[in-house]
């Protein structure tokens, strides 16, 4: 297997990593590679969409240590020529033995892996049980009716809502509305929407007088 020195931003990390580390594993890998240095090299494929340059698949966290603050002009690395599908499943493997998996995002990823593929297929590739890879695409799935009940709480709310009604008055017709108002409002109290309430009593005067 060829390692090659590859400088450090021709170097790009994927989007579906799902691993976090702590600020405090951070700096003892830190630490660690400033009494060792970088014995690990880190795993890339030529970049889907930029020429000439790579993805990470493995070793993002030592990558952003070597280059943010250390000082790195180039990392060794280990090239390999994949797909999207199967350079998930790589970057899967290698980051499971690091870092802290984000739940949330391992279902994401989980999840569009299961779009190509069985979970027969998934359980003999990852470091996954069954059970576990089940578990964490039910992540993603929405309880039965749950859509529905949404639905139905935003009509309610869409119900409920305010209304803004504009008028457009010519100086008169103001005079006679504001009138009005005022004579209404003064049967409402002083609620908080003391105008809204007095032009519900001036529209329902009117029906009143119209039936």
């Amino acid at each position: 297997m060829k390692v090659e020195q590859i400088p450090v931003d021709q170097i790009h990390a994927n989007f579906w990593n799902v691993n976090r580390m702590s600020d405090a594993m951070r700096q003892k890998l830190k630490r660690y590679i400033e009494r060792e240095g970088l014995v690990q090299p880190l795993v890339v494929r030529p970049h889907p969409s930029i020429e000439g340059e790579y993805e990470l698949l493995g070793g993002e966290h030592r990558w952003r240590v070597c280059r943010d603050e250390l000082g790195f002009k180039a990392v060794p690395c280990v090239i390999v020529d994949l797909d999207d599908r199967r350079a998930k499943i790589l970057s899967v493997n290698l980051n499971s033995l690091s870092g802290d998996t984000v739940p949330s995002l391992l279902s994401q990823l989980l999840n569009d892996l299961n779009q190509d593929m069985p979970i027969e297929d998934m359980v003999a590739l990852l470091p996954y049980e069954k059970r576990d890879i089940q578990d964490t695409l039910s992540l993603m799935q929405l309880p039965e009716g749950f859509e529905d009940a949404l639905e139905d709480e935003a009509t309610a709310h869409d119900r409920q809502a305010p209304n803004i009604v504009t008028l457009v008055l010519d100086p008169e017709q103001k005079k006679v509305f504001d009138e009005a108002m005022e004579r209404a409002m003064a049967h409402v109290g002083e609620a908080k929407d003391r105008r809204a309430r007095g032009a519900t009593l001036l529209a329902t005067c009117y029906l009143e007088s119209v039936q």
